[in-house]
């Protein structure tokens, strides 16, 4: 009885969030604009619910985190980039993937954050892996509805079309 005793309090610890859920990584990707005309207010969603592509518990998560390594590519030498995050997918013109870009989902171009809300800020330089931490409220509840859509706005350079992202070491950690 004693060695079941734990298993009592098992339900009080995971409505507190202690319970760790298991690591889930995610294959590396690339980030292409097939935008020429970006504008700097413009938010860029990926078209696809990141969920759909993640093996996670179907559970009531909290305290989520997503951390990846972040690799400019192109002609800059370096992007300012605020990364956002939405729990439905934006309601904004679809920009389809060219067909040279086999297996990429489209984009959602939209005006300005379209009900997406801020995660992170980061500058990435050409070639170097920068490390970016992303966490809070907003993609918590955006994980317990299954429903992630992430997005970036460029604050200082430029996104010239084709790869200008490569993101990379994608791992995501919650509690239950």
């Amino acid at each position: 009885m004693r060695r079941l005793l734990p298993l009592l309090f098992a339900p009080v610890l995971g409505a507190c969030g202690l319970i760790p859920l298991p690591e889930v990584r995610s294959d590396d990707f690339y980030v292409v604009n097939t935008v020429a005309d970006l504008q700097p207010h413009e938010v860029l969603y990926i078209d696809a619910n990141q969920m759909d592509a993640v093996r996670a518990p179907d559970v009531r998560v909290s305290r989520v985190t997503l951390d990846a390594s972040l690799t400019g590519m192109g002609d800059n030498d370096d992007l300012r980039l605020q990364l956002f995050v939405a729990r439905a997918r934006p309601a904004c013109p679809v920009i389809p993937t060219p067909a040279e870009y086999v297996g990429y989902s489209g984009a959602l171009r939209c005006t300005d954050p379209a009900g997406g809300e801020p995660l992170a800020e980061v500058t990435v330089k050409r070639g170097l892996a920068t490390p970016v931490h992303m966490e809070g409220a907003a993609l918590d509840r955006a994980v317990r509805a299954r429903q992630v859509y992430l997005g970036v706005r460029v604050l200082r350079g430029t996104a010239r079309t084709g790869p200008f992202l490569k993101v990379s070491t994608i791992r995501l950690n919650g509690r239950f």
